[in-house]
C-alpha cells in the first residue's frame, strides 16, 4: 500500500468513525477475518509497539464477528 493509498483510507475511516461505522479493508483479501483496525491502532499507540509485532493472541481480541 503506498502513502497515498494509506492516507485516502485513513481519510475514509476518520468520515467512517464520525459516521459510527468502520472501514474494512479486508475488501483486498481472500481472508474471511476481519479486524477493527481502529482498535488495533489505539493498542498498539497505548502499548507503544507497531501493529506488526502484535501476537495472534492479541490480535484475535480485534475480530469483529
Amino acid at each position: 500500500m503506498t502513502r497515498k493509498e494509506f492516507s485516502e483510507i485513513c481519510e475514509l475511516d476518520d468520515i467512517a468513525a464520525e459516521a459510527g461505522g468502520f472501514v474494512d479493508y479486508n475488501d483486498f483479501s481472500d481472508s474471511m477475518i476481519h479486524y477493527d483496525y481502529r482498535a488495533i491502532l489505539s493498542y498498539c499507540k497505548e502499548k507503544n509497539i507497531q501493529p506488526m509485532d502484535m501476537t495472534i493472541r492479541e490480535m484475535q481480541q480485534f475480530v469483529i464477528a
